[in-house]
C-alpha cells in the first residue's frame, strides 16, 4: 500500500499548508473552527492524491459556453510552447478551432500540439470526413509538431469489434477526459469541442492559470495515455479532411498492436501494463510533495518556505501561507483499475459533509450535486440518502437531454434516465417514511431533486459543491447588493435558498469538476479525469456560489410523485427492462 511506503511528514505536508493558510489574515475562520476541514485534507493526502497549492486569484470560473469558446481561442493564439487536449471528440464542423491551431503552429515552430480523443467516436463516419480526418490535417501540415492519438477501449475487440454497429459500440467504453492545456494554464471541463458545447449546451469550465506544475501533470498524463493509443497521420495538405492512416506506433508503451495480435492474451497485458505505468506516474508526482508542486508566487510575496538569512526553513505550520487553494487531480479509469473518485474522493466529500452538518450551527450545510445524465451508482445513492447535510441534485429534463428527439434506438435514452430518476425518488420517499415511522424525520438529509430545462438548450454539467453552514463573524462576507455579478439572477422568493445562505453566509469551499457523470459507466468503462478544488479564497468561493446559482436558475422542475404521473413521463415497460440490462453502458 502506498501509504505504508511513504513517510508521514511527506504525506501530511499539504495538511500543514492548509493549517497555515487557515490562520492567514483572520483570527478564527470556519476553517479553524471545525476539525473536519483538516481531516479532509489528511484523508486525501493519505489516499495518495498529489496536492498542487495555488492562489484563488489564479482560478477562474467560466459560466457560459460562449465564454469557454472565446477562452479556448484566446489561449490557442497565445500558446508558445505546448497545447495539449483531451476530449471525447472534436466536432467535424469545428473548422475555426482547427484553423486557429494551424495558425498557432505556423506562427510558432517550437509549439507542440498533442490531442487525445476517442477512437470510436472520432471515426464514426470513417471513411467519410470525420473528426479524426479533420484533426489529421494538423499532422499532415506539421508532422514534427503534432501528435494526434485515438484511444480505443480494451473492452471491445475480436468478434464484438467486428459485429457491433458503430452507433452502439461506444457503450463498451470511451476516452472521456476533457482537459485543455496551454503552456502553464489548464482548463478542466465536462465539455467536448463541438458547436453545441460552444453555443447552447450548458456545462462547467474552470481555468487554472499560471500553474506550470499542474500543466506538467496533465501533459504527462495525456502523453502516457497516448502511449496506449493509436496514432492518426495524413499526408495530403490540400484538404481540410484528408485521407487518414491509423496505426499503432512501435514507440508505444506496448510495441505491437494488442487488438490485432492475439487480443485474448494481449488485452489483459495492456490493461496491467497501463495500470502499473499510471500508478507509478501518480506516485512519482505524489512523492514530490506540495512544496515542489505549488504554483509560483508573485514577486511581492515571500514564499512560506523561504530561508531567512540563508539558514533554517520556516515550518509551514507556523507561517501564514499565501496559498489558499489546493488542487488534486482525480483519476477514474475503470479499464485500468484506477478508482480514485469512487474509492477516495466522493466518499471523503460525504464524510466531511456529515461532520459539518452535525456540528453546532451546521444544520444548513449544503451539498449540491449535478450530472447531465441521472444514473448514480448504488454506493453513491446510499451516500446521498444517508447524508446528514442537505443534498440538492440537478439533472437534465428529457427535453434538455442531448438525445431528446434523436432517431433510432437513442430516442429511448431520455426516458431511460427518467426511469433511473424515478427509482431513486422512490428510494428517497422510502427513506423519509422510515425516519417518520421512527419519529426521526429531522435527523438526516433532505434530498431534493430538480430537473434543468431552458428553451433551445441542452444540459451536460456535472460536479459536486460543498457549502458549510456556520454562524460566526468570520464567515466570508456576502457580496454587495450593488454587485450585479451576484444579484442579476432571478430568485424564487418562496425558496429557502437565499435567506438560508445570507443568514449564515458561507459559500462552497469545495468543488469537484471533471468529466465523470457519477454513474456505473464512468466508474468502470470510461477514462475520466477531474480536479478536486478546496479553497479558502473568498472571491473564488463566491464565484463557485454564483456557478451553483446560475445552474439552479433553470432547475425549475421539482421531481416529485406528480411529475412521474404525467402522461409524457410514463416510461414504457420495454424501456425499463432495457435500461436495467444496459445500465452500466449508459
Amino acid at each position: 500500500m502506498l501509504l505504508r511506503r511513504l513517510a508521514a511528514p511527506a504525506r501530511l505536508e499539504c495538511v500543514r499548508f492548509a493549517r497555515a493558510a487557515s490562520t492567514a489574515g483572520r483570527p478564527a475562520s470556519e476553517f479553524a473552527r471545525h476539525p473536519s476541514f483538516l481531516e479532509l485534507e489528511e484523508t486525501l493526502d493519505q489516499g495518495g492524491l498529489p496536492c498542487f497549492p495555488t492562489r484563488g486569484e489564479n482560478v477562474r470560473v467560466l459560466y457560459e459556453p460562449a465564454a469557454f469558446y472565446r477562452t479556448l481561442l484566446d489561449k490557442v493564439a497565445k500558446a508558445r510552447r505546448r497545447i495539449f487536449i483531451a476530449s471525447l471528440y472534436v466536432g467535424k464542423e469545428e473548422k475555426e478551432l482547427v484553423a486557429a491551431l494551424h495558425s498557432a503552429l505556423r506562427a510558432n515552430p517550437d509549439l507542440r500540439v498533442s490531442i487525445l480523443v476517442d477512437y470510436l467516436r472520432s471515426t464514426r463516419e470513417h471513411p467519410s470526413p470525420s473528426s479524426a480526418s479533420l484533426l489529421a490535417s494538423l499532422s499532415a501540415a506539421f508532422p514534427s509538431q503534432v501528435d494526434i492519438r485515438l484511444f480505443h477501449t480494451p473492452a471491445l475487440h475480436g468478434w464484438q469489434k467486428r459485429w457491433v454497429p458503430k452507433r452502439f459500440n461506444e457503450g463498451w467504453g470511451l476516452q472521456h477526459m476533457k482537459c485543455y492545456g496551454f503552456d502553464d494554464d489548464v482548463i478542466m471541463s465536462g465539455a467536448n469541442l463541438s458547436h453545441d458545447y460552444f453555443t447552447n449546451r450548458t456545462d462547467r469550465y474552470i481555468s487554472f492559470e499560471s500553474n506550470p506544475s499542474l500543466a506538467d501533470f496533465f501533459d504527462s498524463l495525456l502523453m502516457l495515455t497516448s502511449s496506449y493509443s493509436f496514432r492518426v497521420t495524413a499526408s495530403d495538405t490540400s484538404s481540410a479532411t484528408p485521407t487518414i492512416n491509423i496505426s499503432w506506433p512501435d514507440s508505444n508503451a506496448i510495441p505491437s498492436d494488442p487488438f490485432e495480435n492475439t487480443p485474448a492474451s494481449s488485452i489483459p497485458q495492456l490493461r496491467a501494463h497501463a495500470h502499473d505505468a499510471l500508478q507509478d506516474m501518480l506516485q512519482r508526482w505524489y512523492r514530490r510533495g506540495p512544496a515542489q508542486l505549488a504554483s509560483p508566487l508573485p514577486a511581492t510575496i515571500v514564499s512560506p518556505l523561504a530561508k531567512p538569512n540563508g539558514n533554517s526553513r520556516i515550518p509551514a505550520s507556523r507561517t501564514p501561507s499565501p496559498y489558499d487553494t489546493f488542487l488534486r487531480p482525480v483519476l477514474q479509469m475503470g479499464p485500468f483499475s484506477l478508482s480514485y473518485e469512487t474509492n477516495i474522493v466522493v466518499p471523503s466529500i460525504f464524510r466531511t459533509a456529515n461532520a459539518l452538518a452535525t456540528a453546532p450551527g451546521g444544520s444548513q450545510t449544503m451539498l449540491d450535486w449535478t450530472s447531465g445524465y441521472f444514473g448514480l451508482r448504488e454506493d453513491y445513492k446510499r451516500l446521498a440518502l444517508d447524508c446528514k447535510a442537505q443534498v440538492r441534485i440537478v439533472s437534465a429534463s428529457p427535453e434538455a437531454n442531448g438525445f431528446f428527439g434523436s432517431r433510432g434506438v437513442s430516442r429511448f435514452i431520455p426516458p431511460a434516465y427518467t426511469y433511473f430518476a424515478q427509482r431513486f425518488h422512490e428510494e428517497v420517499l422510502k427513506q423519509q417514511a422510515r425516519k417518520q415511522k421512527r419519529g426521526r424525520g429531522d435527523d438526516g438529509s433532505l434530498v431534493e431533486m430538480r430537473e434543468w430545462r431552458r428553451d433551445g438548450w441542452t444540459y451536460h454539467a456535472k460536479g459536486i459543491w460543498l457549502a458549510p453552514s456556520v454562524s460566526n463573524p468570520y464567515s466570508p462576507p456576502a457580496p454587495s447588493t450593488s454587485d450585479l455579478h451576484y444579484t442579476s439572477l432571478n430568485f424564487d422568493p418562496s425558496s429557502l435558498d437565499l435567506p438560508m445562505r445570507y443568514s449564515h453566509p458561507s459559500p462552497p469551499f469545495l468543488t469537484l469538476i471533471g468529466s465523470s457523470n457519477f454513474g456505473s459507466r464512468s466508474a468502470t468503462r470510461d477514462l475520466e479525469a477531474g480536479i478536486l478544488v478546496t479553497t479558502q479564497n473568498n472571491k473564488l468561493r463566491w464565484d463557485l456560489e454564483h456557478e451553483v446559482r446560475t445552474i439552479r436558475k433553470y432547475a425549475d422542475v421539482l421531481v416529485d410523485e406528480r411529475l412521474f404521473e404525467r402522461k409524457d413521463r410514463k416510461v414504457p415497460w420495454g424501456v425499463r427492462v432495457a435500461a436495467r440490462a444496459i445500465e452500466t453502458m449508459l
